[in-house]
């Protein structure tokens, strides 16, 4: 919540630099493999701690890239097989802003590409960029009702004080400038071709609910229903960050309290925080039923293009397993640390239909989401050999699960939600729980150092009634693992968030 203003101040807020061949006045050829990268990819190395780009020839590097500044984003490159994104998100708009026409001209040539690749990649641009639209309308219904509702309320209103540039905190539709508006409009078409770019190589699937439109996430009511939901939410959430009162930064929860199955949760301090400024933050069904709306809405549609760079670890993990005859004789066994409402669980199941797949959260009402969504998705891919996710609540840093129990742990958006030493608990414990040759994936937010543009401003997002916020921005993420006995793998970046995988030795 607090779209607008938070938008502006974290995707985008400092001054932008220019990208690789992507981004220059001669677009590479759209067939072209991972034309998003340009003709040839970008790639990062581990020599000496140095970055390089190939130079053309076959395996030949010889260009090096200008040292990264300082930040544990950019300090921990080393340590990982980085992606040929990890250097364009690095350059995204190096020298300065683009304006306007210059962003929808990319946008433009980049719906181009789409309609030459056929059929496929023409309708995943429509419905990508249709989506977007759809999340931008709901940002200026819902920052629009909120204005309105402050003049209502206002017993002598001032109707010059409400359409002032000098309040950031309001978050009213004219903060969205065209310039902004076209930049962060770019980021999500970017990210929508890096999230194609990526299926097209058969790193994972299409989204499944992109494959039917018969899905309820097509249907015109439950969009209105989303939107109603949205702009009754983000009135409340705008008025909470505008007082910013202790009173609205926290929820009140009992330390230990019925889980609804007959059981007692010891429910940690840290959950008290109304996170995002949300109605109850997240313990009520209300909060879990506009979450994911409420969350694209922020990105603008590019949430779930975001999440699934969460994928190809795992998916490249099953395939290895399926090869190694493995799986011949018992499912991969797939446990979600922190699943919200199973959104990101669906695109995991799509994937690898026949895993045995734990769901955890430390929310019971954003579990029964889960459980809702896992029947939908099971439902409408009348997948026979999927059988039912075990839905598990637990905390994160207590998972009750025995040593060594699943093939792949993933977590997705709860590190930047943690207080410091609770990261580095839940490492333990995913490290724990992931059997040996097992992959560890973590997702979250970009941190300083991974988008230096961003680096004095990317702390703000603590305004949103993120308290923990600026401490994950400069926190050694990979030390957590590496200090939990993984060793590091792989990295990706997609806008504003960053991908990493770890693996556990087959020796342990």
């Amino acid at each position: 919540a607090g779209w607008i203003p938070v938008v502006r101040s974290f995707v985008l807020s400092a001054e932008g630099r220019v990208s690789m061949s992507i981004l220059s006045s001669t677009a590479p050829s759209v067939s072209a493999p991972s034309s998003v990268w340009g003709g040839e990819e970008a790639s990062m190395n581990k020599r000496d701690g140095a970055l390089f780009l190939p130079d053309g020839g076959p395996g030949g590097v010889t260009e090096a890239v200008a040292p990264l500044g300082p930040g544990p984003g950019a300090l921990e490159n080393d340590k990982f097989d980085c992606h040929p994104s990890v250097v364009f998100w690095r350059d995204f708009q190096r020298d300065g802003f683009w304006e306007p026409r210059k962003n929808a001209a990319k946008i433009a040539q980049i719906g181009r590409e789409f309609a030459l690749l056929g059929p496929d990649g023409l309708r995943f641009w429509v419905q990508h960029v249709a989506r977007s639209g759809y999340f931008a309308g709901n940002a200026v219904l819902g920052t629009t009702a909120y204005r309105v509702s402050e003049v209502l309320s206002d017993p002598t209103p001032n109707l010059l004080s409400y359409s002032s540039k000098s309040d950031k905190r309001t978050g009213l539709p004219f903060a969205l400038t065209p310039t902004f508006a076209s930049r962060i409009l770019l980021e999500a078409v970017l990210s929508y071709q890096q999230d194609y770019d990526e299926i097209r190589d058969g790193r994972y699937k299409m989204p499944w609910d992109m494959i039917s439109m018969l899905n309820w996430r097509a249907s015109p009511l439950y969009a209105a229903r989303q939107t109603g939901r949205f702009v009754r939410e983000a009135v409340g959430t705008l008025g909470r960050r505008k007082r910013g009162s202790q009173e609205d930064k926290t929820i009140d929860i009992p330390q230990v309290a019925n889980n609804g199955n007959g059981s007692e949760i010891d429910y940690p301090s840290y959950f008290n925080t109304a996170f995002h400024y949300q109605t109850d933050g997240w313990m009520s069904r209300r909060s879990a039923d506009v979450y994911e709306t409420s969350t694209e809405t922020l990105f603008l549609g590019r949430q779930d293009a975001m999440q699934r760079t969460s994928l190809p670890p795992v998916v490249s993990l099953a395939k290895s397993l399926s090869q190694k005859g493995t799986l011949e004789s018992r499912p991969m066994r797939v446990l979600e640390v922190a699943c919200g409402t199973g959104r990101f669980m669906t695109f995991v199941r799509d994937n690898i239909p026949g895993a045995d797949y734990t769901a955890v959260d430390l929310s019971p009402y954003y579990l029964e989401v889960t459980r809702e969504n896992d029947q939908y998705w099971r439902r409408l891919r009348g997948n026979r050999e999927a059988k039912p996710a075990t839905i598990v609540q637990a905390k994160a840093e207590s998972l009750p699960f025995e040593n060594d129990s699943f093939d792949a742990v993933v977590c997705v958006y709860l590190f930047h939600e943690l207080p410091r030493d609770i990261r580095s608990a839940v490492a333990k414990e995913m490290a724990r729980v992931v059997a040996p040759g097992g992959v560890v994936v973590l997702t979250d937010s970009i941190q300083r150092g991974d988008r230096p543009v961003m680096d004095e401003e990317i702390a703000n997002f603590e305004n949103m009634n993120e308290p923990f916020y600026r401490d994950y921005a400069e926190d050694d993420l990979p030390g957590h693992f590496e200090n939990a006995g993984l060793a590091c793998k792989s990295k990706i970046i997609r806008s504003t968030s960053k991908s990493l995988s770890f693996l556990k030795s087959e020796e342990l």
